[in-house]
């Protein structure tokens, strides 16, 4: 890899392959996020309403927001179909299908107080607006009325209106009942007649579509006002109302009684709410506005049976199902502008989840019997293991008198996984991964919590090196247990981070530095090389990662200073800066070779970047979590693992075409 670039690195081509879009959960196993829609030329405000079509074949996505304009996704490739609709002079609220003249159509309303009827083929307008003169339009349902379709409108002025879809007449008076905004429409056949379910105020209400009339009585007992429903089929011609919404439970009511057939568990605050049938399984599909996450249940159980992260930058805010492949898919949007497509995972009911009881404060990498893992350790004291192919945990969580752990390292010894964890109280402990237990008694010679812990394969013995508040920096021969050397104070103040690599064949760490940048140390003997960055303006660097490309190490450092650039790449062997890469606070780093081309990861609160060491130029977009990003790593076969709250996700590189 030759000749140097001017900046004394090694020049190489980028190597022909990105970061997916694409990120799984671990935890629970199975769930899977496709690439998101409408992020080129998307939405430019919140997306309120999608519904789902087959057109040409393919399945798709419609979609309408705060931007006024409805948009048609193709959900395979995430790309947007034609042109958007423009019509309406406000937002979109409300979408739904039908069939008009044997086409499909697809009805749009919004805040501008119309309803109008778009081809899906072409996106032209059938005819002209329905003029409701009933504030913003809220809902939309479609139903049949002496055999005629029907719109069902739910609407900001408390009234329920109905529509001829063909004549484009209202066909009914409005309807009255709620005493607030209806918010939510469903149709159904009830009894052999069509009926409107509606939601507004705190009460669901049933109203005959052939009078007006209303059925029965409301149903009562939701605590705050009634924002999303659907109606289903529990068992052969048991209907079931499922609602709910802000500060209130999400309630299975008895459609003809209204009677309570029971509630959904942590469902409060519900946003949106679908059902669909999978392997003979009813489920409904709910997402909350206190959660990041999209919950499946059963509905015959009120069991959580699945649970899907749509990696929405905010709240999830409506939701539709479609058939993907022969396969079912949740679509989902939020009030960021985002939507995106995940596979519909179903399971056993879900107890007390597979996760960290706390959160997730370390990672590493390795591999166990020929598989890849990820390692991670928590604030709930423990260690854990996840096969990266699978999801799954591998053996028992791992605990011992670490306290929380704060920082943690993987490693081969002699052909075994081995971990290396530092805990609050100064402990360190080696875990054998193959074993699935401890490899020997705590190290106690740390007198404050660990800050940084290392580990080095290439030397003889095997190393580990630790950094403490204490003060000090301690190695640790892997094939005993035991304390090499003596321990060394390190810079005139404790060390933050440190990252190992080889410098001359020789393996050493680079410690991060109170003055900025790194020292360097030899690893066999615990002394400073002398080799160190230049400059001193007093701000800690937080962290450290290296890589090494053709021999030659690399390294990239962050401090605390807003003055200075975040992000600082150096050659190492002469630890003259090469580069930086533009990326703003930074809580997590890591770095690695895929394919010859080395790269870094960084997580900034919830969003994850990663970057080319060559170009400094970001390889892809950002990938944003349901949570704060507290610890990355990354591996030479492409896995970016990604740390947020309890849980871990996995990014993964693949070759471009």
């Amino acid at each position: 890899m030759s000749p140097l670039s001017r900046d004394g690195v090694p020049a190489v081509r980028p190597a022909a392959w990105r970061v997916q879009q694409t990120w799984t959960s671990l935890l629970p196993k199975g769930v899977t996020a496709c690439p998101p829609l409408g992020t080129t030329d998307g939405h430019t405000s919140w997306v309120a309403a999608v519904t789902t079509a087959v057109l040409d074949g393919r399945a798709v996505a419609v979609t309408g927001g705060g931007d006024g304009t409805v948009r048609v996704w193709d959900l395979a490739t995430g790309e947007q179909v034609g042109a958007s609709w423009a019509g309406h002079t406000n937002a979109v609220r409300a979408l739904t299908r039908s069939v008009l003249d044997g086409r499909p159509v697809v009805v749009s309303g919004g805040d501008d107080g119309t309803v109008r009827v778009w081809e899906l083929a072409s996106g032209r307008p059938v005819g002209e607006p329905f003029h409701l003169q009933a504030d913003n339009v809220e809902a939309l349902a479609i139903a049949e009325r002496h055999g005629r379709p029907v719109v069902v409108t739910g609407c900001y002025d408390t009234t329920v209106r109905v529509w001829d879809l063909e004549k484009r007449q209202e066909v009914l008076a409005p309807i009255r009942g709620h005493t607030g905004p209806v918010y939510a429409v469903a149709t159904a056949v009830l009894d052999g007649r069509w009926v409107a379910v509606t939601g507004g105020d705190r009460t669901v209400r049933v109203w005959d579509l052939d009078t007006g009339d209303p059925v029965g009585s409301p149903f009562t007992g939701h605590s705050g006002h009634v924002g999303a429903l659907a109606v289903a089929e529990l068992t052969a011609g048991h209907l079931v109302v499922v609602s709910g919404g802000y500060r209130t439970t999400t309630r299975v009511s008895d459609l003809a009684t209204g009677l309570p057939v029971g509630d959904l568990p942590r469902s409060a605050d519900l946003e949106a709410v679908t059902t669909t049938i999978v392997d003979g399984r009813l489920l409904a599909i709910t997402c909350n506005s206190n959660e990041p996450t999209i919950q499946v249940w059963d509905l015959k159980t009120a069991e959580l049976v699945g649970e899907l992260f749509p990696q929405h930058p905010r709240t999830v805010h409506a939701l539709a199902t479609a058939v993907m492949d022969g396969r079912q898919a949740v679509m989902s949007s939020c009030d960021g502008g985002s939507v995106r497509v995940s596979d519909l995972v179903v399971g056993e009911p879900a107890g007390k989840p597979v996760r960290h009881d706390a959160t997730i404060t370390a990672v590493a990498t390795t591999s166990v019997a020929g598989r890849p893992v990820a390692v991670t350790g928590s604030e709930d004291e423990t260690v854990r293991v996840w096969d990266l192919e699978t999801g799954d945990q591998v053996g028992r969580p791992l605990t011992d008198d670490t306290g929380a752990v704060t920082a943690l390292a993987a490693t081969q010894v002699d052909g075994n996984a081995v971990a290396i964890a530092g805990g609050k109280n100064g402990n360190v402990l080696l875990w054998d991964l193959t074993l699935g237990r401890a490899a020997g008694a705590p190290l106690t010679t740390h007198h404050g919590p660990i800050t940084a812990v290392a580990a080095d394969d290439t030397g003889a013995p095997p190393r580990a090196i630790t950094a403490g508040d204490d003060k000090t920096i301690r190695l640790w021969d892997l094939r005993t247990g035991e304390e090499t050397g003596s321990p060394r104070k390190s810079d005139h103040r404790w060390v933050h981070d440190l990252a190992t690599t080889t410098l001359g064949d020789q393996p050493v760490a680079l410690l991060g530095r109170w003055g900025g940048g790194f020292r360097v140390r030899d690893l066999a003997t615990n002394r400073d090389t002398g080799l160190q960055t230049t400059g001193s303006n007093g701000k800690p660097v937080r962290l450290v990662a290296a890589t090494v490309v053709d021999g030659r190490p690399i390294a990239i450092t962050t401090n605390d200073d807003w003055r200075d650039p975040p992000m600082k790449v150096w050659d190492v062997a002469t630890a003259q800066q090469i580069g930086r890469l533009p990326a703003g606070t930074v809580s997590a780093l890591a770095a690695t070779t895929v394919d010859g081309h080395p790269i870094a990861v960084t997580a900034g609160h919830r969003t994850v970047s990663v970057w080319s060491l060559i170009t400094f130029d970001k390889i892809g977009p950002d990938h944003a979590f349901p949570g704060f990003v507290n610890a990355v790593a990354a591996t030479p076969q492409g896995h970016v693992i990604v740390c947020f709250d309890r849980d871990i996700a996995v990014l993964t590189a693949t070759r471009s075409s």
